[in-house]
Parts: C-alpha cells; sequence; structure tokens
C-alpha cells in the first residue's frame, strides 16, 4: 500500500531536505530563519494534505492535526546538526540524492525521513475514508538538537497528548532512555593560544583549531593525530558520531587538548580534559565507582571548548543511567572541576524516561512492528539517545531504522534506506489502525 506514495515521499522528504534548518543566532526567529522557513514549508505541506495546521504567534513551534476526540500525539522534529562538506560528505548534504537504494541528505534519517513516513502512513488511512476515535496531532519542535525550547513552550501552551510515539530512532521501539545532562566547566583563567573546537554537544567534535604553532604541529605528528595546517592554523580532524556513543567517533577536541599539554602549554581546563576526558567515555575519569543500571553506564562526551584571552569553557554531554539521580552525577563533576579550579554550569537537563513493556501502547506498536515485519525475536530497547518522547508520560521512541541496518545520524554521508523507508511507512500505518481508527 504505501509504495503507492513512494514518489511523493520522497519528494517531500528531499524538499524538506534541502532546507539547512540548523540552529542559528537571529533577533528575528527563534532559532534562525532556516529553522522558521522549514516549519513554515512543512506545515504548508501538512495543509495540502488535508490537516490543520497551527504555528504559534512567536515561530516557536508548530502542529497539525486532523480528526476529534482524545489527543493523540506524534513528536516530529524538523531541525537538524551542522553539516559540512569538508566534513567527509561525498556531496552537499543539503542536496538529497538518490543513490541506489539510498536517499542521501542530511536530516534524511534525523528526523525529516521518519516524519514524513508517519505523516503518509496516516494519510493513506484517511485516503482510503477510515474514520478516526482520537485528534491525532503531529508536533513540529524545532531545536531537538539543541535545547528543547520548542518543545517546553509547547508544553507550557498547548493540550499534552494523552499517548503518542515519536518517528526517532529504531524499530521495534525504545520504552526507556537515559537521562540527558549537558554542562559547561569554565574558567576565568586566561590564555594566550585561542582555541576552539565542536559544533554542539551532543555529537562528537570532527574539527578543533588553534594557532600554527610549531611545538604544537610537530606533536600533532609525534603522536600521529589527524590534522592538517593552514597559513594561521592547526585543524585537528576528528570524526563525528553521536555524544550517546563517544567511543564510536574521533574526538578532534580531546585530541587538540591532549597536543597542547604535551606541547607545553598549561591551563585548568587542559589538565580536567586531559585527566577526566581523553579517553574515558563511561566516567572512569570521575569516579571508580560502577554507577551503571539496567539502561547502562554514565557516558560524556566533549562537545564544544573555548580556550582564550577570556578564559575556557568546556561543553559536556552526558547521557545517565534511568535510575541516577542528576544531583548525584553533577556533585562527582563538580569536585572534579573544583580540583582543577573551574566551575560547572548546569546548561540543559532532560529527565530519562521508562515506559513499562506491558502497558497498552508499547503492546500495540510493539504487534504492529512485528506484525509487518515478520520479526518476532528483537525485543524494545533502552536508549542513551535523547528524543521527544520524554517531552511527555506514555510516549516512547517508535522507529523508522530497522534494526541491525547502518545508522548515518549525525554523520557525513547521512542517508535512509528507501525500501525501509517503505518498511516504516507501513508499520506505522498498521500502528495507527490500531491506536486511532474508529472501525
Amino acid at each position: 500500500m504505501m509504495n503507492n506514495y513512494r514518489a511523493e515521499m520522497i519528494a517531500a522528504i528531499s524538499r524538506l531536505v534541502e532546507i539547512p534548518s540548523v540552529f542559528s543566532e537571529s533577533t528575528e526567529y527563534p532559532f534562525g530563519p532556516a529553522v522558521d522557513h522549514c516549519l513554515d514549508v512543512t506545515l504548508a505541506m501538512m495543509a495540502g494534505l488535508g490537516f490543520r495546521t497551527f504555528k504559534a504567534p512567536d515561530g516557536m513551534y508548530g502542529y497539525a492535526e486532523t480528526g476529534e476526540g482524545e489527543l493523540f500525539g506524534v513528536l516530529c522534529h524538523l531541525d537538524v546538526v551542522q553539516a559540512r562538506q569538508e566534513d567527509g560528505w561525498d556531496h552537499d548534504p543539503f542536496r538529497p540524492v538518490v543513490q541506489g537504494d539510498w536517499l542521501c541528505g542530511r536530516g534524511t534519517q534525523d528526523d525529516k525521513g521518519p516524519s514524513v513516513a508517519a505523516i503518509y502512513a496516516l494519510k493513506s488511512l484517511l485516503d482510503e475514508g477510515h474514520k478516526l476515535n482520537k485528534r491525532v496531532r503531529f508536533i513540529f519542535g524545532i531545536d531537538e538538537e539543541t535545547m528543547w525550547d520548542s518543545i517546553h513552550a509547547y508544553c507550557a501552551r498547548e493540550e499534552l497528548p494523552v499517548s503518542g510515539f515519536v518517528p526517532d530512532s529504531t524499530f521495534p521501539l525504545t520504552y526507556a532512555e537515559k537521562g540527558l545532562l549537558q554542562l559547561q566547566v569554565r574558567s576565568d583563567k586566561p590564555f594566550a593560544l585561542p582555541c576552539s573546537g565542536g559544533d554542539s554537544m551532543n555529537a562528537v567534535s570532527s574539527h578543533a583549531e588553534c594557532p600554527l604553532t610549531p611545538e604544537v604541529q610537530r606533536v600533532m605528528r609525534e603522536l600521529e593525530l589527524p590534522f592538517h595546517a593552514t597559513d594561521t592554523q592547526i585543524c585537528a580532524e576528528g570524526l563525528t558520531a553521536h555524544a550517546k556513543n563517544p567511543w564510536k567517533g574521533v574526538n578532534a577536541n580531546l585530541n587538540l587538548l591532549r597536543a597542547l599539554r604535551k606541547a607545553g602549554y598549561e591551563h585548568d581546563a587542559i589538565t580536567f580534559a586531559c585527566e577526566a576526558l581523553d579517553n574515558k567515555f563511561r566516567f572512569e575519569g570521575f569516579t571508580d565507582k560502577d554507577l551503571s543500571d539496567f539502561s547502562g553506564p554514565v557516558t560524556v562526551n566533549l562537545g564544544k571548548f573555548t580556550l582564550d584571552e577570556h578564559g575556557a569553557m568546556l561543553g559536556l554531554d552526558l547521557r545517565l543511567p534511568v535510575t541516577r539521580e542528576k544531583e548525584e552525577i553533577l556533585s562527582l563533576v563538580r569536585e572534579k572541576a573544583a580540583a582543577c579550579h573551574m566551575t560547572v554550569e548546569e546548561f540543559d537537563w532532560l529527565r530519562p524516561i521508562h515506559v513499562p513493556q506491558d502497558s497498552p501502547l508499547v503492546t500495540k506498536l510493539l504487534q504492529a512492528y512485528r506484525e509487518v515485519t515478520g520479526d518476532a525475536k528483537t525485543e524494545p530497547y533502552i536508549s542513551a539517545g535523547a528524543t521527544f518522547a520524554r517531552a511527555f508520560d506514555n510516549c516512547v521512541a517508535f522507529g523508522a531504522n530497522m534494526p541491525h541496518s547502518p545508522t548515518s545520524e549525525h554523520q557525513p554521508n547521512e542517508r535512509i534506506s528507501i525500501i525501509q523507508l517503505m518498511q516504516a511507512a507501513e508499520v506505522y500505518r498498521r500502528a495507527f489502525t490500531y491506536l486511532v481508527l474508529a472501525d
């Protein structure tokens, strides 16, 4: 059934991918003009599909809904992380291309492609004349990759869904998500060699820069750390990955700071990073205790940093086990920072979630997945990722990536299998039949 919408879905995803909806500072738009434009285009698309649409007057969020009655939410996000062709892309990341079975471009997997799959799954049922027993509202957040201010604004102003799902993960579904704590570790002590690196806290840094100096250049070569030099700068090179799995990437920030230390440069921030963070992704730089629970260990990623005449800022992204209290972890970071004469500021906190596996929502979603795919073995997940599911009670992350398929979100050459995209849409279609249809 969903293959009938294949060309239309690819065109819709491509149109959204062409908009570089990366957060930017703006006095006119809350998250920048490109993000605002992407929201406008999406709402216009939804209106064209027959949905009632709404955009917050201040541009903080938008939604599109259909049906009447109890509110069922599908939470999507339209913003993406930064993408630069020089980071390893084979093509312009914002010019989507089809390569065999793959649709490639920033946002194809996270989260524009899955969002379109869920939208067209419901549209297919409405096109057949099915009636809904609930209101289905597609809620579009537009700063999921940064501060979640959009979804916080929605929660403060709008009706909350009774239940729902987020098409921003892996099938069959994610029933628990670890807490997400972002911190800024600071020092006012100046540093003569201005350095910086990283684009966001929730990604392993692919680049870090400092002025060209013979000592640092020599050490980078001695340590066999990837870099290139210009007439004025040394540019450490890394491999980006999602902050939830920092060991899967190569952190250019840590490489540069390690080289600075070996080259004889001293600063409290360099000491902190090299002793607490470098190759210590599972929090072992802060405690000898095992703080893991059923959801895994504490993890830590140095996503951004600055070090200059004004002082230092290290931007940390930590993923906390479901049963661990934020204050317990925060106190350990503060203790280590204090030993290095640094302070810690809380930048963001997203609570963990846990929806029981025997709940009606989970059992119906799992049934839909298994019936469409025939996969009766793969069990629901616990995730270190942060999806909008944690914004509401009784909400889980549900697809659209298939189990054991390549994941490329936040990475160069982000892509989604078109065949699997169509299968995901079939799963969403079946899920909607169980959750929101009157007949």
